[in-house]
């Protein structure tokens, strides 16, 4: 049974995009004995940024350990399937730190799913700034909650899905004020989220395949600029279709998906629309498979623009367990107001950001398997975005020429053209079965241009806040069968700002986790978590501070 929790979460290849997405899987059903039947396999891990304390709020930010850890099978002597319908799940650490999950599957047979879960996070600490200050620390204060139900129904020809949810968060904007007088004052922002979503898809078949969604949010916030003002309300549209044929053989496929995006808000805000018409070609054989497409958007929102850009997707497949691939992609980032909730909630919620437009996206790299026990991912990529925005420190406002508005402790947008190119490699080794360890390099290199603050060129500018170089260490070790150690160690290098007209580098993220996990018995389990070992301070984004060292510890209970 798997749960999906719409609660901040972090873009691709980086940390600093969050929380209005937070998954956590329970699926307590091990098969191990289906393991007999099939062929052997390369294990294709998937390696993603370390969870450290770098994210959008200045929390906690490891998720817990998995809800349950699988046993090791007992080949046609089990079950195949789990008795349990329930978990629950509850941590507690300094910072004032908590997060729990609960979940229940209200009705489970071969035909009908229909599962409740709900999800806590939240902390309410005191933390120091690192620059000077007065007063020199603040409450870092936020708390989730999201409450959802989730039903399937798998019918003879097609899959129906229904999902209902709401997300309640509560924030405060605790940036640093720089000795001058609040103005939000510590006041609870709230963002409330209603979602409701409806999904349709056919079985394959050999005729015609088709696929579905219609997905809806409303939403609203306590404020816009002013306590007085109205606050910020809206709603989200989000349609798609998509049909395709095969054709010669099941992997050879002529398709089209249609999508239509919208959001309308309450107030002057800019709504935003796209349509995107994506039709393809995909071809596939042993090891090796193609999509080749293009993306025809027409979209309004700051302005209307019409683009079409490629949507490309190889694989070529060298020996059994090597290959090169390559994504060359493109399109419009919405940048809407739950958009840039998902990247930072302490975004300025006044600030309207203008859609940004990818004219190409290429990642490509090679894949090595060959050699027993060891996996290597060697990559590389380059992207082009007009309108790219980087988010800074407001600070203080200009009103017109050197007349001083309001100093606002919040994130601004400031907009520039990026040229972002990246190289690195991964390298995975289980070796020796217990211990399961990957090492994850990336170098970025950024040219931004035509860039404009208060007016005022930017002769120098940078890609604030996003990180030059970036290490990423995890590892996972089996002391017994029912306990295990982790390691997540997470480096980001060459960050920089923009604050009081210069540009200013950033302290390195330096992030160091630990944590382990202790089964009881197939009920209960016991964990514990350790992060910020080395007691590092540095920013999330300029002026807001993350926590210092701090642990948490709690239990899961399958019933």
């Amino acid at each position: 049974m798997a749960f999906t929790a719409a609660v901040f979460a972090q873009q691709p290849d980086s940390l600093l995009r969050r929380q209005l997405e937070l998954e956590r899987d329970f699926n307590p059903t091990l098969l191990d004995a289906d393991k007999i039947n099939s062929l052997p396999a390369l294990r294709e891990p998937t390696v993603q940024k370390a969870n450290t304390n770098y994210s959008t709020w200045a929390g906690r930010t490891t998720p817990p350990l998995e809800i349950a850890l699988p046993r090791p099978g007992s080949i046609m002597t089990e079950i195949p399937y789990h008795l349990k319908k329930g978990y629950l799940s509850f941590n507690a650490g300094n910072y004032a730190n908590m997060d729990g999950a609960f979940g229940y599957r209200l009705v489970d047979n071969k035909k009908n799913n229909l599962s409740f879960n709900f999800l806590h996070n939240s902390s309410d600490g005191d933390i120091k700034y690192l620059q000077e200050s007065d007063p020199a620390s603040t409450n870092a204060y936020f708390m989730d909650n999201y409450g959802g139900l989730g039903y399937q129904h798998l019918a003879d020809a097609h899959t129906i899905q229904l999902n209902l949810s709401y997300l309640h968060s509560l924030f405060n904007y605790y940036g640093n004020r720089f000795g001058n007088e609040s103005y939000f004052n510590d006041e609870k922002q709230r963002l409330g989220v209603l979602n409701a979503r409806i999904g349709l898809e056919s079985k394959e078949s050999d005729l015609l395949n088709y696929r579905g969604f219609i997905d809806f949010k409303n939403f609203s916030t306590k404020y816009d600029h002013a306590y007085s003002s109205e606050p910020i309300k809206g709603n989200a549209l989000n349609l798609m279709a998509g049909f395709d044929k095969p054709f010669r053989n099941p992997n050879t496929k002529a398709g089209i998906d249609g999508n239509l995006f919208t959001t309308i808000y309450n107030g002057d805000r800019d709504n935003y629309f796209l349509v995107n018409a994506a039709p393809y070609l995909r071809f596939g054989g042993l090891n090796s498979n193609a999509r080749l497409g293009v993306d025809v958007l027409f979209q309004t929102g700051d302005k209307t623009r019409v683009r079409v850009v490629p949507n490309v997707a190889l694989q070529l497949g060298l020996t059994e367990h090597s290959s090169l691939y390559a994504n060359i992609h493109g399109g419009f980032d919405h940048n809407t107001l739950l958009d840039m909730m998902n990247e930072s909630r302490y975004i300025l919620p006044m600030a309207d950001v203008r859609p940004s437009f990818t004219i190409l996206d290429i990642d490509a790299g090679v894949k090595i398997g060959e050699v027993s026990g060891f996996r290597f991912d060697l990559f590389g990529g380059f992207k082009k975005t007009d309108d790219a925005h980087f988010l800074v420190h407001n600070g203080q406002d200009v009103i017109g020429g050197d007349v001083a508005g309001y100093f606002k402790e919040a994130l601004k947008p400031v907009y520039g053209s990026l040229s972002h190119t990246h190289i690195g490699g991964m390298i995975q080794t289980t070796i020796w079965a217990p211990l399961d360890l990957s090492l994850r390099l990336k170098k970025n290199f950024y040219d931004v241009s035509e860039m404009t603050i208060h007016e005022v060129q930017v002769s120098d500018a940078r890609a604030y806040n996003n990180p030059g170089l970036e290490v990423d260490l995890r590892g996972t070790f089996d002391v017994m069968s029912n306990l295990k150690f982790t390691l997540n160690y997470y480096f980001a290098g060459d960050r920089w700002t923009y604050f009081n007209g210069q540009n200013l580098e950033m302290e390195s993220v330096n992030d160091l986790n630990l944590g382990a996990a202790y089964q009881i018995n197939d009920a209960f389990s016991l964990n514990l978590r350790a992060n910020n070992l080395m007691m590092q301070k540095y920013d999330l984004w300029y002026g807001h501070p993350a926590q210092g060292f701090n642990a948490s510890g709690g239990f899961t209970f399958q019933f």
